[in-house]
């Protein structure tokens, strides 16, 4: 029992702003808006049922977002490229070494402060910039997933209106449809060759990583009476360059010439009209949700994603898995794929762990705010019963995350798609190729107007779900750093609505596709962490203090997290700046154009200068009004 007389686990330790405090301490972290917390009002409570049930519901929203994410092009994008079977070996070991521990210290540590990002770290006034860090990371991720949400449900919008699948087609660059041509292919794949290989060309057989001619993307095989036949739907449109890495078959045709309208020219100019209003269409939806909880709960709530969104995931990817594993020709060919594996075993680290982070939400906050919200039913204590829950929470994802790349793994063979081959098509470190793959792998079949709505309208609903949680938890950032904003919420909320749909005008250009790969591939592979680098640091600070330490030892002394305590968290940030190196070596050779490239690192400087000029901001501040003596 407290001093107040409120119940609490047996086992926890009072935290650095205990429950009974907590109201002088409003300037730091209780303050209105998004501090709000679906279910909180349980603590007042007494029933133990009640209790219960707002915990887990708070922590089920936790991992219906993690679970959110592995929907994303990201996962099977990675798993495809590294080679499917290497790929999901290093995730497993990346979750394990890496993403759980982060995340249970992350949820710790908002615990134990009872803070989200922009206070979590006030102990630490030279890296209190770490939240604006995280902010800055979740708005520009937030940008990138409402513009993929739009163009998900441009294909949604074709499967329902459209008699026949505009991506079993071509259409040139004014749009005018034609049949594509089927041709002989007629031979293999040379490793190391580097142009575009022309159909109808022979080659001798030298190496084709274990598969036969079937692998070949976009073909169709054919049996006739004497012979087998492997015939490729070709459209006559050609891009200059390695990006776009597919353009030349009708599911890819749709994708780049109609949907994104990508030229050969790459210029952000000439506005993409029907994806710009799509765009904003789901930025005014996002809002709307806002508008409608303030008239609900006279306030902004951050953790309003509903514990059954767990099933849309779960649904989405077997029904993916299924339609997928039912049009698979299971032969030889499909046995021999299963040996292969990427020759890059470290950028096939590098892109585990990458996607570990992305998928258990690190570097953005969402985490340290989840934390804050569990020491409401903690009663200011750190609680111990998480610990067995953050395991089950990574092996649920790890789970959702190899069915999504089998999954795909599979429509790549139905496409008949070379998955690891850089001879004919670059796409390493762009992630939008994914979306016509899905096309292609959905467009068979006899329901594949039901399949691609339901595949494309699962992906709009979790890009969407995943781009508002962001926008909250920038929100909560924000006004954790200032508190009296709150006063202004609906003008914040506003703003920053329309600045992100704003700055998504630029994705809706011609050239907007590779700039949005570009954006991507940066963000994540460098931004998110780089963010949890420099959390490592301010958590290694923060944990050789001795409040923190001993809640920690004794907050997890019936499990092994307390026993690499002092081993792992030595090595995990080591991990984290490996991995930073590699994927910048990788980056130097990525497929987007040089120059949006440049530009996609814009954000990048943004958040590296936020921690800095911050920590300047607070020695001026205590420069100039020193803290008065007691």
């Amino acid at each position: 029992m407290t001093s107040s007389g409120r119940p609490h686990h047996e086992h926890s330790l009072e935290t650095i702003l205990t429950f009974d405090n907590r109201d002088l301490q409003s300037q730091w972290s209780v303050v209105w808006s998004t501090s709000h917390i679906t279910d909180v009002n349980n603590v007042t409570n007494r029933s133990t049922q009640n209790r219960l049930l707002g915990r887990r519901r708070l922590r089920l929203g936790s991992l219906a977002l993690s679970a959110m994410m592995t929907m994303h092009c990201r996962i099977p994008a990675s798993a495809l490229t590294d080679g499917l079977f290497l790929s999901v070996v290093f995730f497993t070991g990346a979750v394990l070494g890496l993403a759980n521990p982060l995340r249970h210290f992350e949820v710790y540590l908002g615990q134990w402060s009872i803070s989200g990002p922009g206070r979590a770290f006030r102990i630490l006034p030279m890296f209190d910039g770490i939240g604006i860090a995280m902010c800055i990371n979740a708005i520009v991720r937030a940008i990138s997933c409402c513009t993929m949400a739009a163009i998900a449900a441009v294909y949604v919008m074709h499967s329902v209106a459209d008699s026949k699948l505009p991506f079993t087609y071509c259409r040139d660059f004014n749009f005018k449809p034609y049949d594509p041509e089927f041709k002989n292919l007629k031979f293999y794949a040379i490793r190391g060759l580097k142009s575009k290989i022309i159909p109808e060309d022979t080659y001798n057989e030298t190496d084709n990583v274990g598969i036969r001619p079937k692998s070949w993307r976009n073909a169709t095989y054919f049996r006739s009476k004497y012979k087998f036949e492997t015939k490729i739907g070709v459209c006559n449109e050609t891009y200059i360059g390695r990006y776009p890495g597919v353009y030349s078959t009708p599911a890819y045709n749709f994708f780049y010439v109609e949907v994104v309208q990508y030229r050969t020219v790459n210029r952000l100019g000439r506005f993409n009209l029907p994806l710009a209003v799509i765009i904003i269409f789901a930025w005014l939806i996002l809002w709307l949700i806002m508008i409608m909880e303030k008239f609900n709960y006279s306030r902004l709530i951050w953790n309003n994603i509903k514990p059954w969104f767990i099933m849309v995931p779960t649904v989405w990817t077997t029904i993916f898995v299924v339609y997928a594993a039912t049009n698979l020709s299971w032969t030889k060919t499909f046995r021999r794929s299963v040996k292969l594996g990427s020759n890059e075993i470290i950028a096939a680290v590098a892109d585990a762990l990458e996607v570990s982070l992305y998928t258990h939400s690190l570097g953005v906050g969402t985490e340290l705010i989840h934390g804050k919200a569990l020491n409401h039913f903690a009663n200011g204590h750190i609680d111990p019963d998480f610990n067995n829950e953050n395991v089950w929470h990574s092996v649920i994802v790890l789970m959702l995350m190899g069915l999504h790349s089998g999954g795909a793994a599979m429509c790549a063979f139905i496409d008949y798609m070379q998955l690891n081959s850089t001879t004919t098509y670059t796409m390493r470190e762009g992630t939008t190729w994914i979306i016509p793959m899905y096309s292609k792998c959905t467009s068979l079949g006899n329901y594949s107007h039901l399949v691609t709505t339901l595949v494309f309208g699962g992906l709009t609903f979790s890009y969407l779900t995943v781009t508002f949680m962001l926008l909250k938890t920038a929100l909560h950032t924000i006004f954790e750093y200032r508190v009296k904003l709150v006063f202004k919420e609906q003008l914040v909320v506003a703003a920053l609505i329309l600045s992100c749909m704003l700055l998504s005008m630029i994705y809706a250009t011609n050239g907007g596709i590779a700039f949005l790969d570009s954006v991507d591939a940066i963000m994540t592979g460098i931004g998110t962490p780089l963010v949890v680098l420099l959390e490592l640091i301010g958590l290694l600070y923060v944990y050789r203090s001795h409040d923190f330490q001993s809640d920690m030892n004794v907050a997890t002394e019936d499990n092994t997290c307390s026993s690499r305590i002092g081993i792992q968290w030595q090595i995990v940030p080591f991990v984290t700046l490996i991995t930073i190196a590699i994927k910048l070596s990788r980056l130097s050779g990525a497929e987007m154009p040089t120059q949006y490239m440049c530009l996609a690192a814009v954000p990048m400087v943004f958040l590296v200068l936020a921690i800095p000029l911050r920590a300047a901001n607070n020695a001026y501040a205590f420069l100039h009004h020193p803290p008065q003596a007691s």
